[in-house]
């Protein structure tokens, strides 16, 4: 059976800690250059019981870990490792795929013991099942795989960055959101997304590559000189930004011919406005001015052109006017 990632990283996690079984006798840690015996817990206890049950986790025993840790939490819902148990409860639903359950298990432990040392690594698991759902899987609903959980992932991401602000988590949350919202075609959402992560982590390793994808998403948001050109206007902001910050890498990709689209968008936006002032308004004035505007902001493009012929359609009615 393929594993996931989130389980890959939950067998790790457990890994690396160190199963605490019944031969916990036979078990030492490194403290201070010397290795010392771990503690040993009463057979029967809370704690030993946990042990058990990360051993399971550990050896991919989802099912068993699940119905343990239940009983568990249920008969010690006081103890002080009781957000551990939560951590562990999650864990083993994530280890039968039952994504969406477990999420439950991390939350409550997220937003009940804030302080606890399983806070950040909640965070972590949570964010490895935002990814597992953007990627496409679905929830489970009356035993089958059916529905989606896009919005469950796209809620994970900005949680995750409103509860660990400024941290690798939170720009790991952050980066994803953008990405999720790019590759949905959600461009107007995925160029806030990503003008926030600039914002929030200036200093980060991916910056150049959140420009890049900021610009992109910008472009996107325009698709004909119908819409609204405030993605082509921000764009062109964004190129001259990228340009100032890597002027080799902006070189390398062209930036300026991507002005020039840019600056042929606007002229062709203005232009539609235009003919639309003409031959749908009939108000030539209007239609004069922006024709006019095309050639002074826009002279070397096409849409000039047709704003030349424009105004020599014009020009000469609108003088005949004056002259009467």
């Amino acid at each position: 059976m393929t594993r996931t990632c989130l389980q890959m990283v939950i067998f790790s996690m457990v890994l690396t800690v160190g199963l605490m079984t019944a031969q916990a006798q036979d078990q030492y840690s490194l403290n201070k250059d010397q290795w010392v015996q771990k503690q040993i817990y009463a057979p029967g206890s809370p704690d030993a019981q946990l042990q058990a049950i990360r051993k399971m986790v550990a050896q991919d025993q989802g099912k068993q870990a699940t119905v343990a840790v239940k009983d568990g939490i249920k008969n010690n819902p006081n103890h002080p490792m009781i957000a551990e148990a939560y951590l562990v409860s999650g864990d083993a639903k994530v280890l039968t795929k039952h994504y969406y359950k477990a999420l439950f298990d991390y939350e409550f432990m997220i937003r009940s013991y804030p302080g606890s040392d399983q806070f950040h690594l909640a965070l972590e698991r949570e964010f490895e099942v935002a990814k597992i759902f953007a990627a496409g899987t679905k929830r489970i609903w009356l035993g089958m795989r059916i529905l989606s959980a896009s919005g469950e992932a796209e809620e994970m991401y900005i949680r995750i960055q409103e509860r660990a602000p400024g941290s690798l988590i939170g720009e790991k949350a952050s980066l994803e959101l953008g990405d999720y919202y790019f590759n949905h075609a959600e461009m107007h959402s995925a160029a806030e997304a990503y003008q926030l992560f600039l914002e929030n982590y200036p200093r980060s390793r991916f910056r150049e590559r959140v420009m890049l994808r900021r610009i992109e998403a910008d472009l996107a948001s325009f698709s004909s000189p119908v819409f609204d050109p405030t993605g082509l206007l921000d764009a062109s902001i964004h190129i001259r930004q990228f340009e100032e910050e890597y002027p080799a890498s902006a070189q390398r990709l062209g930036t300026q011919e991507l002005l020039v689209r840019v600056k042929d968008s606007l002229a062709a936006k203005d232009l539609h406005t235009a003919q639309w002032y003409e031959k749908r308004k009939k108000d030539n004035v209007s239609a004069v001015y922006m024709y006019r505007r095309i050639v002074t902001d826009h002279p070397q493009t096409a849409a000039a052109l047709s704003a030349q012929e424009g105004l020599a359609r014009l020009e000469p009615t609108l003088a005949g006017g004056s002259a009467q």
